[in-house]
């Protein structure tokens, strides 16, 4: 099982970015469709919500695939 980080919108957004040691805040982009290839998938919630706070997100999904 792993998880994704999305927007929590109507209509889900996917966060892609580059996941590594030296994340920014803002240092991702927006995609209308899911392309597992494309977004960084993560093994627990902990970790997501890691990457998501360095990015510098005040709210967000997780998506459990």
């Amino acid at each position: 099982m792993t998880y994704i980080l999305a927007t929590t919108e109507e209509v889900v957004r996917w966060y892609k970015f580059k996941y590594n040691r030296d994340l920014e805040p803002g240092q991702f982009e927006l995609v209308e469709k899911l392309d597992l290839k494309k977004v960084p998938l993560f093994g627990d919630k902990e970790t997501a919500k890691l990457a998501a706070q360095a990015l510098g997100l005040k709210t967000w999904r997780y998506v459990r695939i």
